[in-house]
């Protein structure tokens, strides 16, 4: 059975995000997963939960290849070419990422809201 990140738990695990980068043509079909991506973290809920994210959308006019770019509270990068990606997929790996700095900042007895 997969991973079900529910509403509650994208709210809490979006405060580890700083930034999120999405560079991309408007007008090429491979920015599908990249466009998507855009939309689901600019919604409402997840920039109310954390408004310290800043989500920059990079429109390029060049063919080059979509990207996203995700940068964490602890200073780290996750980098995706999103062609090679869903959207739910980039997500997922994000969520991940977030759960883990979650439980060692628990453990280190840190808060994400004092970051």
């Amino acid at each position: 059975m997969p991973l079900k990140i529910t509403k509650e738990m994208s709210s809490h695990l979006i405060k580890f995000v700083r930034a999120v980068d999405v560079s991309f043509n408007p007008f090429d079909m491979r920015t599908r997963s990249a466009r998507e991506l855009l939309r689901q973290v600019q919604s409402e809920r997840l920039l109310r939960s954390n408004t310290k994210l800043k989500v920059n959308a990079i429109i390029q006019s060049t063919p080059n290849a979509p990207s996203v770019k995700f940068t964490f509270v602890d200073g780290t990068d996750v980098s995706f070419d999103s062609r090679e990606y869903l959207a739910g997929e980039m997500l997922m790996d994000v969520w991940r990422t977030t759960m883990k700095m979650d439980d060692d900042f628990e453990l280190e007895g840190k808060n994400v809201d004092d970051m």
